[in-house]
């Protein structure tokens, strides 16, 4: 699983490597768009002479996006020539680095579309860099559009991942247990084999904001006494008469973030980083959690056997769900 060793807004990063630099890695920044004219989005200044370090990230729809790296007497520039995408919303910029295969890649994402530019010689970011990054503070600039970043060991992002918040009630044949609380060795109520016992839980801090923001499943219409919170990539389970009409399943799917609509669930962004859990059954399980069901993934991703929606044919199940929760309210 990879995983974030770093991530904004922390003084403490969760992670780091081995040795003091980091030779291969992945710089990620979600932004909000569009910026009136040119911007820094960051900046790191520290050292002094031979030690000086620099780390400058520049955007201009026009010109395009430069990082300019000064480690002591190296200076490397790369650039991601423009134009950029102008859309408001949230833009994903991605800056990769391999010194050993001497490439670096910048990208930039927005629905859909993506610009990218890569070319040959990197420098590693020093560890204490990335620290300071993250801590904010004296030598660190930070423009306010950029909603989150965080660093990586390895060339990817880390990929779709479902959690649940530390909060999150579980039921198990003793009660209900919250998410954070639970051990390996605990037992949790699935809907298709009953009591399951718990073979491993990971606590991993991740970013809770822009694209990432976790999704708040608010009561009544999800749990029945209070909100869930769940990562936007956690399968939600939805049955009844909506699911049957429209899909001609008895019970399907979603992802958490398709079920977002500002009411029956709304994206919860009150917090830079939150810390999710991932429960491993062993097998693809749909758990009970407050009368709301989620899905868990078995070996490899492999999924619990109910058919996943597409975003589009979320759509009409959402509306479809709240003209019946409305009526029920």
């Amino acid at each position: 699983m990879t995983r974030w060793i770093a991530l904004s807004d922390q003084t403490t990063p969760p992670a780091g490597p081995d040795q003091g630099v980091l030779p291969r890695g992945l710089l990620v920044l979600e932004i909000d768009l569009p910026l009136a004219g040119a911007a820094v989005l960051l900046d790191l200044r520290a050292g002094a002479g031979e030690g000086e370090v620099a780390l400058s990230l520049f955007h201009d729809l026009g010109a395009g996006i430069a990082l300019l790296h000064r480690q002591g007497g190296q200076v490397l520039r790369h650039v991601l020539p423009g134009p950029l995408p102008q859309r408001r919303g949230v833009a994903r910029l991605s800056f990769g680095w391999d010194v050993a295969a001497r490439r670096w890649s910048l990208a930039l994402e927005q629905e859909g579309r993506r610009v990218a530019a890569e070319g040959t010689q990197a420098l590693p970011l020093r560890w204490d860099d990335v620290q300071a990054l993250c801590a904010g503070g004296p030598g660190v600039m930070r423009h306010p559009a950029v909603l989150w970043f965080g660093v990586t060991e390895g060339a990817a992002l880390p990929g779709p991942l479902a959690w649940l918040g530390m909060m999150t009630p579980v039921e198990t044949p003793r009660g209900v247990v919250t998410a954070g609380a639970l051990k390996p060795g605990d037992r949790v109520m699935t809907r298709d084999n009953g009591a399951v016992p718990v073979l491993g839980v990971t606590r991993l801090p991740v970013p809770s904001r822009g694209s990432l923001a976790p999704i708040r499943l608010r009561a009544p219409y999800w749990g029945e006494t209070g909100d869930i919170l769940v990562s936007p990539d956690q399968a939600v389970g939805v049955a009844g008469p909506e699911a049957e009409y429209l899909f001609g399943d008895e019970e399907v799917l979603v992802l958490a973030r398709h079920l977002a609509d500002g009411q029956m669930a709304v994206a919860d962004s009150r917090r830079a980083v939150a810390m999710g859990v991932v429960l491993d059954l062993g097998t693809a399980e749909l758990i009970m959690a407050d009368s709301c069901v989620l899905a868990t993934a078995g070996p490899a991703g492999q999924p619990c056997g109910r058919r996943v929606l597409d975003a589009y044919e979320a759509q009409s199940l959402r509306a479809s769900l709240l003209r019946s929760q409305r009526r029920a309210v």
